[in-house]
């Protein structure tokens, strides 16, 4: 019979996850002849035999669990008289085209060779293989060989170039492999820099702060059950009352802590290892202290997802503060030389490796919303996979530059897009500094050069400046609707579509700030059917952090003068010179802007009942709001039909009315039953619970009355990372039998929005 042969090629992510290794084994099993290589087109394989459909199926169907084929074809070709099958040296070619894997959580098999005491990898702190480790972090370039990493520093000794080239091993060209004999090394330092043993077990469990450098960046560490540590801690770092997220050493331990579903348990045990934001135990024995997540009833857990954090956990600390190391404000530190100047005065201790990180990256975000995944950061674990269209093609090489916070930029050519890791607010000069750095080393991972650029219309932001000067051409696009085009996007839909966007700010085409919005729409144009009344904002998106001043100043505008008397009580933290001032301010307009923002709306009913008056991070009143709501739920002891019936009962009036075709969303009513009921001794909780309510109910109203009966709801914007309100818009659609569109790969905030801004760009450009 006459040898057949087959040029069969494969893209996606398909280097760095063991999948040469798997060819070369399954070619030897079946008995085929050739050779495979990594290209920068992904793998490439020569393969001559009797069973080449059989192998070629297998190929497909049997792929290492980290590898993610996107296309596969195979051509026949003349056969070469091939007597083995091997796999040859990588080709470097001009024109890239071939998938980066995230990093990846140390495996089962790593964790067992770190415990093992005849092993050479015995508790080395970089221990990994083809199936974990390293990869998007310390890539410079593609293809995904050593030597386009940051471990091009360490050749391997001779027991490790065995197993790299052994087909039969684990570590069978995995491209970070290193033993202690070879490899990075570990260091434990005191704050001026002398060299300690050990790795820092005794500092942390005698209440010490260390600076602990990881996959993606520095973290900064410290015994979660010291509440003296985690006092200093936040106190040092400036951190306010934002939550830290806190790593376990299980989720047996987890599970004593707080509440985890199987959903939720399969995502804190995913390769991805991202922080996944859980709900607190009620009643608790001894637990953490509250000063770890102040104010709120969730915590962020994350799973041990390095050697380094695995040995970390060998001392007496069952819980450990995992933070990012960056003062605040400012990007995250990731090398050892900023870290070791910057943090002084923060880390009492430093452990640090001599491993360069290449692509910064903070921890990933998630929390389970409605049954579905919800990102609120997306960066190591999921960066960079590309989002995948079948419907939309763009037709030059595009980049979205996102948004002004939570900001993540977009590349995307072909019908591939790639979204960024999170890179953070861009008011800082050492921010905007990280996402040029950043923009640059992009490129040349997913191989895509911009040659236009979409931005958002927001005249003052940082990277609408940027974006005006690049030489290319441009194209501005309107904050909500890059939202909403980002979900239909991922959805691979390009269909007109009515979407509602509720977030904190938004620059609107009236020269208003937009926030709370139906529009309908797809990437070619939108129409604005509906929006929150414009209410008065003292100081524009700078009062954002005034919760109380934006209550005072929308309960002056709605109340008539006797409602207005009942609520002297509210302000009571004003002096009276304050007052005169936000009374001139009303007056005269001046440095009052007009807002239709669900976010200032959520901060306004915060401050109300007194959670939260003055903000110390990003949409923390609303947060808290929302904790307060969800412990009204939590604490509910009634049966399910007299639960549906009182439910009924809870809600707030409002008003939906239509000015020149428009629907508007009216809250004065919301706000005199809301007051009366604080006047009267309502619990918070029930107020808070009765608010989140009333706004899903609202919401569904107005897009039944807008036909959204007739098609899908798209949500969108910050606002629908709170599980309360979203889980009773999600309950309220259901029972109206309406579809919903929610982001499922990006985040619904801002770090959504570059995808949307390019693709309605890549309708004009």
């Amino acid at each position: 019979m006459k040898i057949q042969a087959k040029a069969i090629y494969f893209n996606g992510i398909v280097q760095g996850v063991g999948f040469r290794p798997f060819v070369f084994k399954l070619a030897e099993e079946l008995g085929i002849n050739g050779w495979v290589n990594n290209s920068s087109h992904g793998v490439t394989i020569h393969a001559e035999g009797n069973k080449l459909d059989l192998f070629y199926d297998r190929l497909l169907n049997e792929a290492p669990p980290l590898a993610q084929i996107v296309t596969a074809r195979f051509v026949e070709t003349e056969p070469k008289s091939y007597k083995t099958f091997e796999i040859v040296e990588s080709e470097a070619e001009q024109d890239a085209d071939v998938l980066i894997s995230p990093d990846v959580a140390t495996c089962r098999d790593c964790l067992k060779d770190m415990a093992d005491p005849m092993s050479r990898y015995c508790a080395y702190p970089f221990t990994n293989c083809t199936n974990c480790g390293p990869r998007y972090s310390i890539i410079r370039d593609v293809p995904y060989d050593r030597v386009q990493t940051t471990m091009s520093e360490f050749p391997m000794c001779n027991s490790c170039a065995a197993d790299y080239r052994n087909p039969r091993d684990r570590r069978f060209h995995a491209q970070p492999v290193a033993c202690k004999n070879c490899g990075p090394k570990l260091q434990l330092s005191d704050a001026f820099g002398h060299p300690l043993p050990g790795i820092g077990l005794d500092q942390l469990a005698q209440g010490g702060i260390i600076a602990v450098k990881g996959l993606g960046g520095f973290h900064l560490v410290c015994d979660a059950r010291n509440t003296e540590a985690v006092r200093r801690l936040r106190e040092r770092k400036e951190r306010g009352s934002k939550p830290f997220a806190v790593m376990t050493r299980s989720v047996a331990k987890a599970c004593n802590e707080v509440n985890i579903s199987a959903k939720e348990e399969e995502l804190l045990q995913c390769p991805a290892a991202p922080i996944v934001v859980l709900e607190r135990k009620l009643t608790l024995a001894e637990p953490l202290p509250g000063n770890i997540a102040p104010g709120i009833q969730t915590l962020g857990i994350i799973m041990p997802y390095t050697p380094v954090h695995h040995r970390l956990f060998e001392g007496p600390c069952d819980f450990l503060v995992m933070t990012s190391a960056n003062l605040s404000g400012r990007p995250l530190i990731y090398t050892n030389e900023e870290a070791f100047e910057a943090l002084q005065g923060i880390a009492d201790y430093f452990l640090m490796h001599n491993r360069d990180i290449y692509h910064p990256c903070d921890d990933s975000v998630v929390q389970v919303i409605g049954h579905e995944i919800v990102f609120f950061r997306r960066a190591r674990g999921y960066v960079p996979l590309p989002i995948l269209m079948s419907q939309i093609q763009i037709k030059t090489p595009l980049l979205g530059v996102g948004g002004e916070l939570k900001n993540a930029f977009c590349l995307a050519l072909g019908q591939r897009a790639f979204v960024s890791q999170y890179i953070g607010d861009m008011e800082g000069y050492e921010n905007l500094q990280r996402f040029h750095q950043e923009l640059e080393s992009f490129q040349r991972v997913v191989n895509i050069a911009p040659s236009a650029i979409a931005y958002d219309k927001h005249p003052n932001y940082q990277l609408t400046r940027f974006a005006l000067e690049q030489p290319w051409p441009k194209y501005a696009v309107q904050h909500h609707h890059a939202h909403l085009v980002s979900v239909l996007g991922e959805w691979d839909r390009t269909e007109p579509t009515l979407g509602v966007i509720c977030d904190g700010t938004g620059y609107g085409e009236d020269h208003c700030i937009w926030g709370f919005e139906f529009l309908y729409g797809n990437s070619s144009g939108y129409e604005r059917k509906g929006h929150l009344e414009y209410l008065g904002l003292p100081g524009g998106d700078a009062g954002a952090k005034q919760p109380l001043r934006i209550a005072y100043s929308y309960l002056k505008t709605l109340f008539d003068s006797a409602e207005w008397e009942k609520t002297s009580s509210f302000w009571s933290a004003f002096s009276i010179h304050e007052r005169q001032i936000l009374d001139r301010q009303l007056e005269t307009g001046i440095q009052v802007f007009q807002t239709s923002s669900a976010g200032r709306l959520f901060d306004a009913v915060s401050a109300l009942l007194g959670v939260c008056t003055k903000v110390t991070y990003e949409g923390q009143a609303a947060i808290e709001l929302e904790s307060l709501g969800a412990d009204f739920l939590r604490q509910e002891s009634l049966e399910d039909s007299e639960y549906r019936s009182r439910n009924k009962q809870l809600l707030y009036s409002y008003e939906v009315r239509a000015e020149n075709g428009v629907l508007i969303l009216g809250v004065r009513q919301l706000f005199e039953e809301l007051v009366r009921d604080v006047l009267l001794g309502v619990s918070r909780e029930e107020i808070a619970y009765r608010f989140h309510q009333t706004i899903a109910q609202a919401i569904v109203d107005i897009a039944l009355q807008l036909g959204a009966g007739c098609g899908p709801l798209v949500l969108s914007g910050g606002v629908f990372q709170n599980k309360l309100l979203t889980e009773a818009v999600l309950e309220n659609c259901q029972a109206q039998g309406m579809k919903v569109l929610r982001s499922r790969s990006l985040p619904p905030g801002d770090g959504g929005l570059a995808f949307g801004q390019l693709l309605i760009a890549n309708e004009v450009l």
